[in-house]
């Protein structure tokens, strides 16, 4: 359970995050800091928040994951407030399929790479290293946890989506490597891989088509598209202490993939 503990959450405001968010809060979370490139649901949030746990503190931040500066002020503001008990970064960028002329390869940008590479793993990294800075100070009791927010894509290859996958192969690898040098300090990171998820991003995956055209393209490729709560209750299990010996796992969530 979440009871008593405080948790951060990237890429909070929406989809997601704000799912992990709502059930956090549900399971009884002391303290809920959500950082969101865009401020535009804080305030939606915030109140679902406070309608399902009145008593949950909520603290909304603006935070760009891909800047380093900008993401240990985050942190240092939660720590002076308190401990940091479990954190979720779930902030991602997708990139958009397309009918483009083959091969793909020539069609990626350095633009669109690096963007997408600046917020899947280099914000994955500095996310996770600010949080492990605050967590190793903890008690090893405290049974500190970081989940990262991969896909499916991580577990095999398409030959499009170039910058998305393999920002989502990284943040895989990096979180069971980290979790081998963090598991001594009573840390645990483990990160999870959705398949399609009715989330605000598969707008940028499949930008031409309707939310009923994208649900009939996923049900044809045998992949049932899922609700932001399914990824959320295992995020949340991740995080508490029904999870205490799971580490170093990299766990597919939905169909489509053996």
């Amino acid at each position: 359970m979440a009871e008593s503990r405080v948790f951060s959450i990237t890429g909070g405001a929406s989809g997601i995050g704000a799912a992990t968010a709502r059930l956090l809060a549900q399971r009884g979370a002391s303290a809920l800091w959500i950082a969101d490139r865009n401020p535009v649901n804080f305030q939606a949030i915030t109140d679902e928040i406070r309608s399902c746990n009145p008593t949950a503190q909520v603290h909304t931040h603006q935070v760009d994951v891909s800047m380093a500066q900008e993401v240990d002020e985050w942190i240092d503001k939660i720590i002076k407030d308190g401990p940091l008990h479990g954190s979720a970064n779930v902030a991602g960028l997708a990139q958009a399929t397309s009918a483009r002329d083959a091969p793909n390869i020539l069609e990626e940008t350095n633009e669109s790479w690096r963007r997408v590479m600046g917020v899947n793993i280099d914000g994955v990294f500095y996310c996770t290293r600010a949080q492990i800075r605050a967590m190793k100070t903890m008690p090893t009791d405290s049974h500190c946890s970081i989940v990262n927010v991969a896909s499916m894509i991580a577990l095999f290859h398409v030959g499009d989506t170039y910058g998305y996958g393999t920002s989502k192969a990284a943040c895989a690898y990096f979180s069971t490597s980290v979790s081998k040098d963090v598991y001594p300090f009573g840390i645990r990171v483990n990160s999870v891989s959705p398949g399609n998820v009715e989330t605000p991003m598969m707008n940028d995956v499949l930008p031409s088509t309707s939310p009923e055209e994208r649900r009939q393209l996923i049900r044809a490729a045998r992949m049932e598209p899922m609700h932001p709560s399914s990824i959320a209750r295992v995020i949340a299990w991740l995080l508490s202490e029904d999870s205490l010996d799971v580490t170093g796992v990299n766990l597919p969530v939905g169909l489509g993939y053996p």
